[in-house]
């Protein structure tokens, strides 16, 4: 039985040290993603916000996009707030402190909702179609949300549709490799294509 849970626990921290931050092409993604390709979703330049400010005497809800600089702009502030790289909790904590700090407001309860978070599963998977994206996945774990491979799936030949581009994947080569484990971006289309043979 002690060996079975030492098992257990070592093939555990194997899966949990296995995620990293590789391009199929072997270009390695900025520094900033590496710490967090699996955890909670990090706003980014372009992303769709909703702000609710409650608590105070006409409640406000504020919707924006955060901009190519990855600030946003909001109420009786008069310098723009950095947003990118932060959860929706932190972003919330920043701006309530703001708030309340500058005397603005008293008591302020800061809501962040980000919107049209997705991304697309076709092809040779067990349930293609739309997934949220709440929280950073990589595309084995987007290819494992969908249900997995089809018996028909080629493994070798996988692509992801992102701003138009196209990125070839060799899943095979990402199993034995799990540092080439691609981080999922809102949007991507993945496909799993079929086995000729």
């Amino acid at each position: 039985m002690k060996k079975t849970g030492f098992v257990l626990v070592l093939l555990t921290a194997l899966v949990l040290t296995g995620c990293g931050s590789f391009f199929g092409n072997g270009k390695t993604l900025p520094s900033d993603q590496d710490a967090s390709v699996v955890g909670l979703y990090k706003l980014r330049s372009m992303d769709p916000v909703q702000i609710n400010l409650l608590g105070i005497p006409a409640e406000k809800q504020i919707e924006t996009v955060i901009d190519e600089n990855g600030n946003l702009t909001i109420p009786y502030v008069d310098e723009p707030v950095k947003a990118s790289e932060l959860t929706t909790s932190e972003l919330e904590r920043k701006i309530q402190r703001i708030y309340t700090e500058g005397q603005i407001y008293r008591t302020v309860t800061v809501n962040v909702i980000t919107t049209a978070k997705t991304f697309y599963m076709e092809g040779e998977v067990g349930r293609p179609q739309e997934y949220p994206l709440s929280r950073r996945i990589t595309l084995l774990q987007a290819i494992a949300a969908a249900s997995g491979y089809t018996d028909y799936a080629n493994k070798r030949h996988i692509t992801i549709t992102r701003n138009g581009q196209i990125i070839k994947v060799n899943a095979k080569d990402i199993e034995k490799h799990p540092e080439r484990d691609i981080p999922i971006e809102s949007g991507d289309r993945i496909k799993v294509h079929r086995s000729l043979l």
